[in-house]
C-alpha cells in the first residue's frame, strides 16, 4: 500500500491530532477525573507524557466503548466493526493505538534515558505548549512517527533513547503495553532485537523485570493474562476452539515449544481464565495469583507433561488442573524436581498408575481431575515426593 503524499498524510495527522484532543478528551474527561483538571489545550500532550494517566484512558475506552460510537464511524459516517477498517480521519484504530503508545514510549524514553534536554531528533526542541496551538507541535511529532525519515539528515551520534525505540518500535501496538513502557527502557536494544517479537509474549511488569536480571538466557514468558484490548471491543469475541481430536501422537506437538522442552504458554496459560477451569481451584482469580499459576505451569518440563497426555489421554485442561492442583499439596520444591526439567519420570509414573486406577481419562470431568489429584497427593507427599535436591 503507497504512502500518502506529505502534505495529505500532515493533514491526516492534524486530523487525528484533533479529534484526540477535542471530541475524545472531551469524552474521557467524563470518565477519568484528573482530565478535568487539565486545560483542554495541551491535555493530549499530558497524557502522552504520563504512561499511568494513559492506560487510564485506555481503560476507560475498554469500560465503556459506547460513549466513543459516534466517533469510530467511516467516511460514510457508518460505525466500524473491526479495529483495523480506515476511519474518517484516514486510518484505522489499530494505527491510532498504536501512534500513541509509540509516541508515549519515546518520551519514556527519552526521559529515562537522555534526559530531557537533548531530543530524539536533531534541531531544537519545540516548546510545545508555548506556540500558538500546542497541537501543532504534536501534529509534527506524530507526523515523524510516519514518516520514513529517508530524507533525514544525521548530524549527531544516536542517542540511547532513540536506539532503544528504534528496536522496540515495530513492536510497539498495543494498549496493553502502555504500564510497560517504564519497565521496557530497563532493556537493553540488543535483548530486544533478540527477542523481536516475541517480547510480545512477556504482559506482566514482573515479566519484564525477569528479561531484565537475565539477558543471557530470557526466561519463558510467566503468563498470557487476558490484558483486555482496545480493538477486542469493536467485535464480539470468537468462540474457543474445542480440544483437537485423539489423532496420534502428533495431535500434542501444538501443546509444546519446537523443541519439545516446554509447554507453550499461549495454549495452557489462558487456561486459567476458564471458568470452568477456575471453578475447581481454590486460588482466587486475581491478577497476582493468576500470573502465580502461570509461573507454576512455566515450570512445568515438556517430557512430563507429554507423558501425562499421552499415557492418560489428558486434554489441556485437564493437564492444568492436574498441575496446578499437585503444586499447591507437594509444594515448590518437590513439584519442580518431579514435573520440571529434572524429573526422572519415576514419579509421573506413578502419577500414570494411579490415574489409570482411579478411570482418569479425556472424558473425566475437571471436578473428578482435581478431586483425584488433591486425594493422590495428600497420599503421596509424606512418602512418594522426592525431597528437595534428592
Amino acid at each position: 500500500m503507497s504512502r500518502p503524499p506529505v502534505s495529505s498524510r500532515t493533514q491526516m495527522i492534524r486530523r487525528i491530532n484533533l479529534t484526540l484532543e477535542g471530541p475524545v478528551a472531551e469524552v474521557l474527561s467524563h470518565l477519568v477525573p484528573e482530565l478535568k483538571k487539565l486545560p483542554r489545550r495541551g491535555v493530549l500532550e499530558r497524557v502522552l507524557d504520563d504512561p499511568e494517566l494513559l492506560d487510564r484512558c485506555f481503560r476507560a475506552f475498554r469500560t465503556d466503548p459506547e460513549r466513543f460510537r459516534a466517533l469510530l464511524v467511516d467516511r460514510h459516517n457508518v460505525p466500524v466493526t473491526q479495529a483495523d477498517a480506515v476511519l474518517s480521519c484516514g486510518r484505522s484504530l489499530d494505527d491510532i493505538v498504536a501512534m500513541v503508545v509509540r509516541t508515549c514510549a519515546k518520551r519514556q524514553f527519552r526521559r529515562r534515558l537522555d534526559g530531557m534536554s537533548r531530543p530524539l531528533r536533531p534541531g531544537p526542541p519545540p516548546p510545545l505548549l508555548h506556540r500558538s496551538g500546542a497541537a501543532e507541535g504534536l501534529v509534527k511529532r506524530l507526523g515523524q512517527l510516519l514518516s520514513s525519515g529517508r530524507n533525514r539528515e544525521v548530524k549527531r551520534p544516536r542517542s540511547r533513547g532513540e536506539i532503544l525505540y528504534d528496536a522496540f518500535k515495530e513492536y510497539l501496538r498495543h494498549d496493553w503495553q502502555v504500564p510497560l513502557v517504564p519497565e521496557y527502557s530497563t532493556l537493553s536494544p540488543q535483548l530486544v532485537r533478540q527477542l523481536g517479537s516475541r517480547i510480545l509474549d512477556y504482559r506482566a511488569i514482573e515479566d519484564i523485570r525477569r528479561l531484565r536480571e537475565n539477558p543471557q538466557e530470557p526466561p519463558p514468558p510467566s503468563t498470557l493474562l487476558e490484558t483486555g484490548s482496545v480493538s477486542s471491543v469493536l467485535a464480539p469475541p470468537q468462540p474457543a476452539s474445542p480440544p483437537p481430536p485423539a489423532d496420534g501422537d502428533n495431535r500434542l506437538l501444538r501443546y509444546f515449544s519446537p523443541d519439545q522442552k516446554r509447554l507453550r504458554s499461549e495454549v495452557f496459560a489462558p487456561l486459567l481464565l476458564d471458568p470452568a477451569v477456575r471453578a475447581v481451584l481454590s486460588t482466587p482469580a486475581t491478577a497476582e495469583q493468576t500470573l502465580h499459576l502461570n509461573r507454576i505451569l512455566a515450570e512445568v518440563a515438556g517430557r512430563p507433561a507429554r507423558m501425562l497426555m499421552e499415557e492418560l489421554n489428558l486434554r489441556p485442561d485437564q493437564l492444568t488442573v492436574l498441575m496446578v492442583v499437585a503444586h499447591e499439596r507437594i509444594g515448590n520444591d518437590a513439584f519442580t524436581h518431579a514435573f520440571g526439567a529434572r524429573s526422572t519420570l519415576d514419579y509421573v509414573g506413578k502419577v500414570v498408575e494411579r490415574g489409570r486406577s482411579f478411570g482418569l481419562g479425556p472424558d473425566s470431568s475437571l471436578a473428578d481431575v482435581a478431586n483425584f489429584t488433591r486425594r493422590l497427593f495428600a497420599a503421596f507427599r509424606d512418602k512418594s515426593a522426592p525431597p528437595p535436591g534428592h
